[in-house]
């Protein structure tokens, strides 16, 4: 039987089941998935970090052991759903890392802390994304089933053994759905600027986001602490370039922390 704060909807071992607590963390890192993504990509990421840094990988309703909870496909309710949970955590320093779907997500609770006058990140490290301002891409998520799993092939993130299986399909595709369509919100007319340093990594190679849209980060913060980093792998390069990418990830750290690498 489970516990009155586990079965709550923003207990924290539902949002960061494999979140290992350290005793006197330097910073917290939040990680947030591509769309379909869960927990498991962040596997074995502690060991790549700095010392000091707690990884708090964030599993979304809907997937593993969240499979039983409706996803969520709305932007403005994730948020409101993920930062009760995420607020006790935030009595250190932190910073989100956010890839693909991830970094709007990223983007849009950075927004709503700072519009709350709320503890703010030491930085936003965003993969695979250009800005909700340059997205120009298809919102899938509204395709007819057909349609819209020959985009998830196409998007090559979903592994084909699910394409094979109709009964686990018809599981996951509600969640992919709702996670495309987080992936796809699109900003007001006049969205806020954060006031944090932002490091955006992408690919040449990636056919969802042109290297260009990148530089697009920079109209998001008034900061003028804005990097852009490059990697080979096409869109998901977090997957083969996992070593790469988190030493670049723990010297944005370093400096935002103030320590050299």
């Amino acid at each position: 039987m489970q516990s009155a704060s586990n079965s709550s909807p923003h207990a924290p071992d539902r949002w960061f089941p494999t979140r290992k607590p350290l005793t006197d963390p330097r910073l917290r890192l939040f990680c947030l998935p591509f769309a379909g993504g869960s927990v498991a990509i962040y596997n074995h990421w502690s060991q790549g970090l700095p010392a000091g840094v707690e990884l708090c990988p964030v599993q979304l309703p809907g997937r593993e052991r969240r499979l039983s909870e409706k996803p969520i496909g709305d932007l403005a309710a994730l948020v409101d759903a993920l930062l009760p949970a995420i607020a006790p955590l935030l009595d250190r320093p932190f910073a989100f890392f956010g890839y693909s779907m991830g970094a709007r997500i990223s983007l849009e609770l950075a927004r709503r802390l700072q519009a709350r006058n709320g503890p703010r990140p030491v930085g936003l490290l965003l993969g695979a994304a250009g800005p909700p301002s340059l997205n120009t891409r298809e919102p899938i998520h509204l395709l007819p089933e057909a349609e819209f799993i020959a985009e998830l092939r196409r998007y090559d993130g979903t592994p084909e053994e699910i394409f094979q299986h109709r009964e686990l399909l018809e599981l996951v595709l509600p969640m992919l759905r709702a996670d495309f369509g987080i992936a796809f919100t699109g900003d007001g007319p006049q969205p806020p600027r954060l006031e944090v340093p932002i490091s955006v990594v992408g690919s040449p190679e990636d056919k969802h986001v042109p290297t260009a849209n990148l530089e697009g980060w920079r109209n998001e913060t008034r900061s003028e602490d804005v990097r852009v980093r490059l990697f080979p792998g096409g869109h998901f390069f977090i997957k083969s370039q996992r070593d790469a990418l988190l030493a670049y990830i723990s010297e944005e750290l370093n400096r935002w922390m103030g320590r050299a690498p």
